[in-house]
């Protein structure tokens, strides 16, 4: 089973801490019951530090400013530089610590 939550940064925590509530209970405990959740946000600052550092994958996009990228670095471990070069439909891809970069084509 799946879960899409858009736009994290409305609900489930106050600022980048713990997330609270069944949103937290769901991003903690979730995949011992088979179920995955898919978060989605466009500024991590502004979302729970436990939706970054218990994803097994995460897809990070263009960055409007080198904050955002910086802050992503330090969450992620995929260095500033990299993410700062991100363009339009380009992407990084991490799973675990291994990261990948591609392009969305249509």
């Amino acid at each position: 089973m799946k879960t899409i939550n858009e736009e994290v940064a409305e609900y489930g925590s106050k600022g980048a801490g713990k997330a609270i509530g069944y949103f937290g209970k769901s991003l903690r405990l979730s995949r011992a019951y088979g179920i995955h959740t898919i978060n989605v946000f466009q500024r991590g600052q502004e979302v729970s530090k436990t939706i970054i550092d218990n994803c097994e994958f995460a897809c990070i996009i263009m960055q409007k400013t080198p904050k955002s990228a910086k802050y992503l670095d330090e969450l992620t471990g995929i260095p500033v530089k990299e993410i700062i070069e991100l363009r339009k439909f380009d992407y990084i891809l991490q799973q675990g610590r291994d990261y990948t970069k591609g392009k969305i084509r249509w």
